[in-house]
């Protein structure tokens, strides 16, 4: 009699445990709208600690001057641009990079060499002018100055890269 309390109980609580997981993944899907609209769940997330604060004078216009350097970057080459890039959410705190041409950002190691050739061209941004040059800051740097919180890069079919600045 005992065993057969002991398995149901087991078996309950494996079916919590499941149900919790299940929870949590919706919760979490849910929590980014754009996830299924414009790139799929992301395969890897991650969380950087930048090494500098948001800038006092950062603000949308600011967030927003950055996204058209760096779509204008792109956009002024001779051969059509192979990404699209936009800033989306309150504030426009996030980035969303979407490949535009199929094998060109599928792995993780191709959105991180994208996202740090992007740096020298938001270096440009009058919000940087009073950083010293030989501060050597990386693009996530870069970006939490402007007060950008998340980064999401897609190769607009089934990878996507997801950092959170912290």
């Amino acid at each position: 009699m005992e065993k057969t309390w002991e398995y149901t109980t087991l078996m309950y609580i494996i079916l919590l445990f499941l149900l919790a997981i299940c929870l949590n993944i919706q919760t979490v899907s849910a929590a980014d709208s754009a996830v299924s609209y414009y790139y799929p769940a992301p395969n890897n997330i991650e969380t950087y600690k930048a090494r500098m604060r948001v800038n006092v004078n950062s603000s949308r216009s600011s967030r927003e001057n950055i996204i058209n350097l760096i779509t204008d970057e792109f956009l002024n080459k001779t051969y059509p641009a192979r990404v699209v890039i936009f800033a989306k959410g309150p504030q426009t705190k996030r980035i969303i990079i979407v490949s535009m041409v199929e094998g060109y950002l599928d792995t993780i190691y191709r959105a991180r060499a994208l996202l740090e050739t992007m740096a020298p061209v938001v270096r440009r941004s009058p919000l940087f002018k009073e950083i010293k040059r030989e501060k050597i800051l990386n693009f996530f740097d870069l970006l939490k100055i402007s007060g950008f919180k998340r980064i999401t890069v897609s190769d607009g079919k089934k990878f996507s890269y997801q950092v959170s600045l912290r």
